[in-house]
Formats: structure tokens, C-alpha cells, sequence
């Protein structure tokens, strides 16, 4: 079974397609299918980074590793540290 990107996260994978033949009118649109390929792969290595966070990420999918700061208390102790979601509560690290 596939993993899906709505509850699990996941990077993309940005792989360059061939570039087509000189035809004027296909350009911009390769141009902009590229770019928004790009996009797309380094908005999934953020949300993969590991980040500071206040407050609980909008968005949450599993796999999402956040160093909780005050005033998030994810695990509802005062604890201040390392947080993974694992689908269904934030555990610490």
C-alpha cells in the first residue's frame, strides 16, 4: 500500500524532465511546470526539517519532528524538547 502525503510526511523527490525541442510555445509552460516541481520538493524538505516551534504546526502528518518551545506543551508536562507525531499524539524524542 502506497504511503499517502495527507496523513504521513513525506519529501518529494524533484527529478529535471527533458527539456523540449526548440518550440517557443512549450518553454514557458516546461518553464513553469519545473518551477513548480521545485517548489513542491522544498516545501516538503521544510516541513521534514526539524524546527523550533511555539505552537503546534498547522497541518500535522506523521513523521513531523518538532523541538517544542513554551508555550506548546504538546505532551501537557511542561516539557521542552524534541516532539515526534505519530499519527494520532506528539511523543517525545
Amino acid at each position: 500500500m502506497a504511503l499517502s502525503d495527507k496523513i504521513n510526511l513525506l519529501v518529494s523527490r524533484y527529478v529535471r524532465r527533458q527539456s523540449p525541442r526548440i518550440n517557443p510555445d512549450m518553454i514557458a509552460t516546461y518553464l513553469q511546470d519545473e518551477l513548480r516541481e521545485l517548489e513542491t520538493s522544498i516545501r516538503s524538505l521544510t516541513e521534514a526539517s526539524v524546527q523550533v516551534a511555539e505552537k503546534e504546526p498547522d497541518g500535522r502528518r506523521r513523521g513531523m519532528v518538532r523541538y517544542a518551545i513554551s508555550p506548546w506543551n504538546p505532551l501537557g508536562n511542561g516539557f521542552t524538547g524534541l516532539v515526534v507525531y505519530n499519527g494520532s499524539a506528539w511523543v517525545a524524542v
